[in-house]
C-alpha cells in the first residue's frame, strides 16, 4: 500500500507497451484464469464467478475474434484506466480480459466498497502473474483500490491512453472533469434501463417445465443482481394480441417467478427499501391501477396506462411494473436513449430488432430471450469495446 492507493493485484505499469490483439500471452492468461475462477471455491457461493470462468474458456474467446476488424494491421491503445462500479462485483474483471484482449496494459480502480469481496479473485490474478512466463503482464498492469481521490484520478486519467468509466450519470460527470490526453479515447457507461416484452399466449401454452425454466431464467436475470444491472428487466410489456389473456397468463407467470424468488436472499434492508419504493410509487404515480405482493420477494405493480416515460418505473429487488399491449408496434415510443436491454419471451428478436430499426429508434442496444440479460458481450451499450480500444495502422 502506497500512501493513496492499495494495490491488489500486479504494478503500476512505467510505460505502456502495446501488443496485438489476441497476442498468445494473453490468451494462456485467460486460459489459466478461466481453470482457476471455475475451480474456486467462491464459484459455489456465488455463481458470477463461474460464469465469468466459463466465458474465458479459450473456445469462447476464439468464437470473440471475428468481433475485430483487420487484427493484422491492430495494436492496443497503450494504457487503459478502468474506473469499476460498486454494485457489480465481476465487472472490473470483464473490463480488465476485454481491454487485455484489445491489446492493452491497464489500471483497473475498484470501489473499496467492493475490494473485499473481490479480493479472493484479485489474489488469483496475482498469483498467475507471479509466473515468469505472465511477467509481460504483471508488468503491465494494475488492480488497485482507493476512495475519491481527485489527485489519484487525475494522474491516472493523464497517465492513460484510453478510459473506461462504468458508473452512474453523476459519476460520468464528475470523472469528465478530469481530462484525457487529447488522443485518450473514452467508453463511457452510464444509467440504463432495461424492459421485457412476453408474448401471452406463450406463457399460457408453455408447459409447467418450461414455465419453470423460464422463470428460472428469468429469476437469473433480475434477483441475481437485485435488479441492479442496467440490463436487468424492471418493466413487462404483455403481448395480448386479442386482448383476452393477459390476466391469466400474467397470473401464471408471476406464480412460477415467486416459485423462483424463494431462493433469494431478501435481507431486512432491502425489505425496508421495498416498502419504501411502494408507498412512493402509490403517491406518486397517477398510472398506477394495482399492486400485488406475493411476499416480500415479488411486488407486481399493474398499470392503467402507459406514462410518456417509462424509464422512471424503477424498483430494486424484485419489483415490477407491467402493462397490457396489443401490437409490437406499441413498444417502440419506449424505445428511448435510456433503453439498454429488451429481453423476450415468445417473441422473434429479429422481429422486434427490424421494428426498432425501420422506426429510427433512439434506444435499445440489445435483445435478448429472457435469460441471457447479463450475459458480457465486447458489444456493450453500442461500442464494439475490442475495435475502440485498439487501433488501425493503414
Amino acid at each position: 500500500m502506497n500512501n493513496q492507493y492499495t494495490l491488489l493485484a500486479g504494478s503500476i505499469p512505467e510505460k505502456p507497451f502495446p501488443m496485438k490483439p489476441f497476442a498468445p500471452v494473453v490468451l494462456d492468461f485467460l486460459a489459466v484464469l478461466s481453470h482457476e475462477l471455475r475451480h474456486h471455491p467462491i464459484a459455489r457461493t456465488e455463481p458470477a464467478w463461474s460464469t465469468l470462468g466459463f466465458w474465458l474458456r479459450p473456445n469462447h474467446l476464439k468464437q470473440l475474434s471475428p468481433h475485430l476488424s483487420q487484427q493484422e494491421a491492430r495494436l492496443g491503445r497503450g494504457l487503459i484506466f478502468h474506473i469499476a462500479p460498486a454494485n457489480m462485483p465481476t465487472i472490473f474483471a470483464y473490463s480488465l480480459c476485454i481491454s487485455l484482449l484489445a491489446g492493452n496494459g491497464n489500471i483497473v480502480r475498484v470501489s473499496p466498497r467492493l475490494a473485499p469481496a473481490v479480493a479472493p479473485i484479485c489474489d488469483v490474478i496475482h498469483k498467475i502473474w507471479q509466473d515468469d512466463k505472465f511477467a509481460a503482464l504483471r508488468r503491465q498492469n494494475a488492480i488497485v483500490t482507493y476512495g475519491r481521490d481527485d489527485e489519484l484520478t487525475s494522474r491516472f486519467s493523464q497517465q492513460c491512453d484510453g478510459r473506461i468509466v462504468w458508473g452512474g450519470d453523476k459519476s460520468i460527470a464528475e470523472i469528465r472533469t478530469f481530462p484525457l490526453p487529447p488522443q485518450g479515447v473514452e467508453l463511457v457507461f452510464a444509467d440504463r434501463y432495461s424492459f421485457a416484452v412476453f408474448d401471452c399466449s406463450s406463457i399460457q401454452n408453455g408447459s409447467d417445465d418450461e414455465l419453470r425454466a423460464w422463470a428460472h431464467r428469468f429469476y437469473n436475470d433480475t434477483y441475481e443482481a437485485d435488479q441492479n444491472a442496467c440490463s436487468s428487466p424492471r418493466f413487462v410489456f404483455w403481448l395480448d394480441e386479442r386482448g383476452s389473456a393477459f390476466e391469466a397468463a400474467q397470473r401464471r407467470w408471476w406464480d412460477a417467478v415467486a416459485a423462483e424468488a424463494k431462493a433469494y436472499d431478501l435481507q431486512p434492508i432491502k425489505t425496508s427499501g421495498k416498502y419504501t419504493d411502494a408507498w412512493e410509487f402509490a403517491m406518486t404515480q397517477p398510472h398506477l391501477q394495482s399492486a400485488a405482493f406475493r411476499t416480500n420477494r415479488l411486488y407486481v405493480y399493474t398499470l392503467s396506462s402507459l406514462p410518456p416515460d417509462i424509464t422512471a418505473l424503477s424498483g430494486s429487488f424484485g419489483q415490477f411494473f407491467q402493462f397490457p399491449i396489443r401490437t409490437l408496434d406499441e413498444v417502440l415510443p419506449f424505445a428511448v436513449k435510456k433503453v439498454q436491454t429488451v429481453s423476450t419471451l415468445g417473441i422473434d428478436p429479429a422481429v422486434l430488432k427490424q421494428a426498432l430499426v425501420e422506426a429510427g429508434a433512439m434506444g435499445v442496444d440489445r435483445i435478448v430471450p429472457v435469460g441471457q440479460a447479463l450475459d458480457m458481450s465486447v458489444l456493450w451499450d453500442g461500442y464494439n469495446m475490442l475495435e475502440a480500444l485498439s487501433r488501425v495502422i493503414e
